[in-house]
């Protein structure tokens, strides 16, 4: 910090203060000396200390570093909203330190996407940048997470868009593709997503015990980095076993030996959607919807569906509840006024 920027002044209390600019605020600092000659000294001593002092990371030195990170330790679909939202508060905050990120660009930066894209989209970025910045913690880069108290975008309650069995049925009638009716299957049955999905391999899958096991690899990484165990029901081993005596390929689906990505995969589902006549809300991630709905109907409570889906909380799996609330009139008709 250049000498310049520092000064030293006398308070009424008798003792001396340096006066100096830190990253843009003004500060000062008691030298504990009642002396100008020994304040003088303190001043000596504190320039000294901020030449030594490390260069704070900025912002876009961070979000580079922060970059190589995540690519190594996400999902691409997850680094991919790291990257969007990153890139949206640089346009904001500029080449500024880190640690001086404050509300005002936290509420600049809310403004702006709200002019571009939807309240839930702008919602999932801010828990992004609340993610990146609880890693710059971590990392001894800031004191404080700017994000850590943030507000989030009122949005109204959605409900989630799921297949009915019938229109479930119908789906699959009008899928011309057997690799793709069998991983819709697959999905509706299991509840996992597709990133998992695709990327199953035929070591993963105990038909002994009837599980799936989901963990990251060398080309996949799981959500956020956490081994699950998915179990399989009747259906699904059936479906397996005769699968696995004709299958040349290490993964489980796969079109001429190879893995199929996942973007062709919703992009043929979407097609199938349409051939039905369905609502053209559903998505591949529906299917995952339609697997906890379908349990929640028929009575699992949410925290059952909650470790099934993998949620580290319910307060995510909660988007179902009032599935539940529909299906308990035979608990409240228990209560009976003499």
């Amino acid at each position: 910090m250049p000498v310049s920027h520092l000064s030293i002044f006398k308070r009424s209390n008798g003792f001396w203060y340096i006066l100096f600019n830190d990253e843009g605020r003004v500060r000062w600092k008691s030298t504990g000396c009642t002396l100008k000659s020994d304040a003088l000294k303190r001043l000596t001593e504190f320039e000294n200390l901020l030449r030594e002092k490390p260069k704070t990371k900025t912002l876009p030195a961070f979000c580079q570093d922060f970059a190589t990170f995540a690519r190594a330790n996400y999902a691409k679909a997850t680094f991919d909203i790291f990257s969007l939202c990153l890139k949206h508060l640089q346009a904001i905050a500029g080449d500024c330190p880190l640690r001086v990120l404050t509300p005002e660009h936290i509420d600049r930066y809310k403004t702006h996407r709200l002019g571009q894209v939807s309240p839930v989209s702008v919602n999932v970025e801010l828990r992004a940048l609340r993610s990146a910045m609880s890693t710059a913690m971590r990392w001894k880069l800031i004191d404080a997470n700017p994000f850590a108290n943030i507000r989030l975008v009122k949005t109204p309650d959605a409900v989630p868009s799921f297949l009915s069995k019938a229109d479930f049925q119908k789906l699959l009638s009008v899928t011309r593709e057997a690799w793709l009716r069998d991983i819709v299957t697959f999905a509706v049955l299991t509840g996992m997503r597709r990133s998992e999905i695709v990327n199953v391999r035929w070591r993963d899958i105990d038909l002994e015990r009837r599980t799936v096991r989901i963990e990251s690899k060398p080309d996949f990484v799981a959500k956020c980095g956490k081994v699950r165990t998915v179990p399989l029901n009747n259906v699904l081993v059936q479906f397996l076993q005769g699968k696995a005596g004709r299958s040349t390929s290490e993964y489980v689906f796969s079109l001429n030996g190879q893995r199929i990505a996942g973007d062709y995969v919703s992009h043929k589902f979407k097609s199938s959607i349409m051939d039905a006549g369905l609502s053209e809300s559903l998505h591949f991630h529906s299917l995952r919807h339609t697997f906890a709905t379908w349990l929640v109907q028929d009575g699992v409570s949410i925290y059952e569906v909650q470790k099934l889906l993998g949620h580290s909380s319910v307060v995510v799996t909660q988007i179902y509840s009032h599935l539940a609330a529909s299906e308990m009139h035979e608990t409240v008709n228990r209560i009976v006024l003499n």
